[in-house]
């Protein structure tokens, strides 16, 4: 593998927690595990570091970053903030009918890629698609792109959340709820929706629990 491939390898297990916030990365095993020369796994590492992924300290090594609770805060808020303009748009036009037609698709697909007591990566690209319906809807369909670099610490956020299957049947009843306010052109109770639906930062932080609170900084209690 060279180092463009290594970085990407690397990026989807942080982003999956294959390798979990806090956890030391070692050169060594890298180099052993990609069958990659020490220069080739530090260039990615570096990147890594660039995007905040990972933290280098001197004379211990290099570490998985830990969630941090504000930076993901403010991308909510950011990412909110478009979702909660394509939704007045949206419902303003009083043109729902295909909109929520296309994300009733997506939840019933959602209920259908459980493997197990397991949901697939399956049901993490049905959530992409279901929020993209909303951009679509407005013919803002590369909306999402503004936020695409920093988005995979979210993403790795809500992996982190999804760990619980509670957490992921509540996601689902959420969508439904969204959709049944959209459709009754309801946009104060669609606003809401939207607002619990992704704002779970807050949320989380009063509830953490005491074995969890090393994977995390800022906002965590």
């Amino acid at each position: 593998m060279n180092s463009d491939e290594i970085y990407e390898d690397l990026c989807d297990k942080i982003e999956h927690l294959v390798y979990m916030p806090g956890q030391r990365i070692s050169e060594n095993e890298l180099c052993q595990q990609y069958g990659a020369t020490r220069h080739m796994v530090r260039g990615a590492l570096t990147r890594l570091r660039q995007r905040k992924l990972v933290e280098v300290y001197p004379q211990r090594g290099t570490f998985v970053s830990l969630i941090d609770m504000d930076y993901i805060a403010d991308i909510v808020f950011f990412r909110e903030s478009m979702e909660q303009e394509a939704l007045r748009r949206i419902i303003e036009s009083g043109e729902v009918e295909e909109v929520c037609r296309r994300m009733r698709i997506c939840i019933e697909q959602q209920k259908h890629c459980k493997k197990g007591e397991e949901y697939s990566e399956e049901f993490y690209e049905l959530d992409n698609i279901f929020h993209k319906c909303l951009y679509d809807a407005i013919g803002r369909k590369k909306a999402a792109e503004f936020i695409a670099e920093p988005n995979i610490h979210f993403r790795r956020w809500r992996n982190f959340e999804l760990r619980y299957s509670e957490r992921v049947k509540a996601l689902i009843a959420e969508h439904e709820s969204l959709v049944d306010a959209i459709e009754a052109r309801d946009i104060e109770g669609a606003r809401k929706c939207l607002h619990n639906h992704l704002e779970t930062v807050s949320q989380y932080a009063k509830t953490i629990k005491d074995s969890e609170k090393q994977y995390v900084v800022n906002g965590a209690g």
